[in-house]
């Protein structure tokens, strides 16, 4: 089983129920094994081990020891950063425009994460949100698209 880490919170993140944000003193570390933090840490959630933290469990060949780790394995981290994105972009079709929409426009934290079953970042919501706003209103201008369409419909 690997060892813990505690890692420093980059951006708000809800891991268990508990918001972490890197302005709360009390909340700004967060310790989770390095499998957990790998998805977090490609999404710049997270920072870096701390230097001080207890070194992970490995086996006699040196190699990190994830066995007996599936206790630890939640449907939130074992999922692919991929996965993860795909699994929000199928949340927003499902949002209620008038009720899960923050003011500034944008999906609800607290919303997608209960379409989605695991726990998100605000950034992460807001960058896939803000990534597919962008690909809609390309497309929608996009001369080829125009073009096509417009064959079609001859």
């Amino acid at each position: 089983m690997s060892e813990e880490k505690i890692y420093p919170v980059l951006s708000a993140v809800r891991r268990n129920g508990i918001l972490y944000k890197p302005s709360d003193p009390e909340a700004n570390r967060i310790s989770m094994t390095p499998k957990e933090a790998a998805q977090l840490l490609k999404l710049k959630v997270v920072g870096e081990p701390e230097e001080d933290a207890p070194e992970e469990a490995k086996t006699e060949d040196g190699a990190p020891d994830d066995a007996g780790n599936s206790s630890n394995v939640t449907a939130e981290n074992s999922l692919s950063v991929e996965e993860r994105k795909q699994a929000i972009l199928n949340a927003f079709p499902s949002l209620n425009a008038e009720t899960d929409l923050t003011k500034a426009g944008e999906p609800k934290v607290s919303v997608i994460e209960k379409l989605v079953g695991f726990d998100v970042s605000a950034d992460e919501v807001k960058a896939i949100w803000t990534e597919m706003q962008a690909q809609n209103a390309a497309l929608k201008f996009d001369p080829e698209t125009k073009a096509n369409n417009e064959a079609g419909n001859e």
